[in-house]
């Protein structure tokens, strides 16, 4: 059974998180918050989904400050947002984009036309992120053959794999769609093969391998 991706709505408007989590949710794992606030409580606890929609008219943090409170976020700063609102001006639209929205959809909306435009947006995130990681390959520094031995000794072959990659570079977000591991999965070993070798960070770990 194939893994669906992960769509958190972020809309202080109870009815339209609903309605918005009916249509998407035989082809989304959906998230739902009430405020800007929410979702930056959500995320900054480990939770990231791999495309977000997001009101703009909020009170207390409307749309564009939220955007740019999650992009602060670590491993978020690359996770698509659609602005889904009520505003259809031109330069609501353009501060939008100039904030990093990937896409600004207007409601009302049709459902076959938001999906389509949301799997567009995560394709999009695919493909640059698999040029970031190529262009991270033709840079990278191969750790010493004979140090990674050492190491990974008192490593399982998964731990192995991951510290390998983190050695090159890697995020824990990228390690997890190369390896096909969940985000949280990911960081949580990250944390067990620092501590297995005696490190705190993880430039300590290049220094040691390279």
């Amino acid at each position: 059974m194939t893994k669906k991706n992960i769509a958190l709505l972020i809309d202080d408007d109870v009815v339209l998180l609903k309605m918005a989590e009916e249509m998407l949710r035989d082809s989304y794992d959906v998230s739902l918050a009430k405020s800007g606030e929410n979702a930056l409580r959500l995320l900054t606890r480990g939770f990231t989904p791999d495309i977000i929609l997001l009101d703009v008219d909020m009170p207390t943090m409307d749309g564009y400050e939220t955007i740019c409170r999650l992009r602060e976020v670590e491993n978020c700063e690359d996770i698509p947002i659609i602005f889904l609102t009520g505003f259809s001006q031109p330069e609501a639209e353009l501060k939008g984009f100039n904030l990093g929205a990937a896409d600004y959809v207007t409601k009302p909306f049709v459902k076959e036309i938001l999906l389509t435009r949301m799997e567009l947006c995560l394709e999009n995130a695919r493909r640059q992120r698999r040029l970031r990681i190529l262009e991270k390959n033709k840079k990278r520094t191969d750790p010493d053959p004979d140090k990674l031995d050492a190491a990974a000794k008192v490593l399982t072959d998964t731990e192995r794999k991951i510290m390998e990659l983190m050695v090159l570079g890697f995020s824990n977000q990228e390690i997890a769609q190369e390896l096909c591991y969940s985000y949280s999965y990911v960081k949580k070993v990250a944390a067990i093969i620092l501590n297995k070798l005696n490190l705190n960070k993880r430039n300590e770990l290049k220094k040691l391998l390279l």
